[in-house]
C-alpha cells in the first residue's frame, strides 16, 4: 500500500483536571526523524513513544506534540509544609522564653519561606492514558498517510498510462520512420546526381539505422514501467526504489530524445520527460 509522508492528526484526552491534546505533523524525509515536545513528568516514558512510532513509521518528518490544557485548582492549591512549620514553632518558643512579648502570627508564619507548597499532582496516573492517547494518534496519522498515498498512487498511474500510450504509438511508428529516413537519404543523393554503389549503399544505411534504431530503449522503459506497477502493489517502503527508477525513465527519455530524427519522436521525448518529472514530483512525499 501506498503511503504518503505528508499528514496531520491529533488525538484529545479527558483529565481529571483538564484536556490533553496530541497534535502529530508529518512531511517527507529521507529517513525517519522523530521530534517530541513533552512535558517534563513524561520525559520517561518518550523512549517507549518513540519506540511505538518507529514500528509504525518508516520514512517522514514527524513531529509529536502534548498540549495540556489544565483548569486552575481553586481549592487545596497548597498544603503547609509540616517539617518547616515544626521547626518554625520550636524557634518561635526559644523566642518567648527570652522575649515573653514577641510572638510569630499566623500570617507571619504563612509569610515564611517554604512553609507553603503547591499539591503535587499524581502524573504517575495520567502516563498509561496518555500513552494510549498517543497511539491513538499514531494510528490517525498513518491512516491519513494511507489515504493520501492512495491519492499519489491514482495520479502516479495516470502518468504511466500516458506514458503506455505514447511508447505503444511510438513503436507502431517506428518502421514508418526507419522507412522515411530511407526515402529521404535516396532523394538527397539524387539530387546530388552522385553515383552510388548499391551494396555501399545499403551497408551505410543499415548501420544508420541501427544507430537510429530505439528498440532497445522501448522495451527497457516498458520494462521499467513494469517494475513500478510490481512495487505500487507489492511493497510499502517504495519511495527511494521509485525514485530510482524515475532516473532510469528519464536517461531512457533522454536516448530518446538524442537518437530522434523525427519531428514527432521528439515530441514524444519531450512529453515522455514531462510525465516522468510530473510522477517524481509526486514519488518525492511517497514513503
Amino acid at each position: 500500500m501506498v503511503h504518503s509522508m505528508t499528514a496531520y492528526a491529533n488525538q484529545s484526552i479527558q483529565l481529571p483536571n483538564g484536556m490533553a491534546r496530541w497534535e502529530l505533523r508529518s512531511v517527507n524525509h529521507r529517513f525517519l526523524e522523530l521530534s517530541f515536545k513533552l512535558p517534563e513528568f513524561l520525559n520517561d516514558v518518550e523512549p517507549d513513544l518513540r519506540a511505538i512510532a518507529e514500528a509504525t513509521l518508516s520514512r517522514g518528518k514527524v513531529e509529536c506534540g502534548l498540549r495540556l490544557e489544565l483548569s486552575e485548582e481553586k481549592n487545596n492549591a497548597f498544603v503547609i509544609n509540616l517539617d518547616v512549620l515544626d521547626q518554625l514553632m520550636v524557634a518561635n518558643q526559644e523566642i518567648i522564653s527570652r522575649f515573653p512579648t514577641t510572638s510569630l502570627s499566623v500570617l507571619d508564619i504563612l509569610r515564611w519561606p517554604s512553609i507553603l507548597q503547591p499539591v503535587q499532582k499524581d502524573w504517575v496516573a495520567l502516563k498509561e492514558p496518555l500513552k494510549q492517547s498517543f497511539i491513538l494518534a499514531l494510528q490517525d496519522l498513518s491512516d491519513t498517510r494511507a489515504r493520501e498515498g492512495a491519492k499519489l498512487k491514482k495520479c502516479i498511474q495516470v502518468r504511466l498510462a500516458s506514458i503506455r500510450c505514447r511508447l505503444q504509438k511510438t513503436h507502431q511508428r517506428l518502421p514508418l520512420i526507419l522507412q522515411e529516413f530511407r526515402t529521404k537519404l535516396l532523394e538527397k543523393l539524387s539530387s546530388l546526381n552522385i553515383e552510388i554503389d548499391p551494396s555501399r549503399f545499403e551497408a551505410v544505411l543499415v548501420s544508420l539505422l541501427q544507430k537510429m534504431d530505439i528498440t532497445e530503449e522501448l522495451d527497457r522503459l516498458n520494462a521499467h514501467l513494469e517494475e513500478i506497477d510490481r512495487i505500487l502493489i507489492t511493497e510499502k517502503v517504495m519511495g527511494r526504489r521509485l525514485d530510482f527508477l524515475m532516473q532510469e525513465l528519464n536517461r531512457e527519455a533522454n536516448t530518446l530524445g538524442s537518437k530522434a530524427n523525427d519531428k514527432f519522436l521528439s515530441e514524444d521525448a519531450i512529453e515522455l520527460k514531462v510525465l516522468i518529472e510530473e510522477m517524481r514530483e509526486q514519488i518525492q512525499n511517497i514513503e
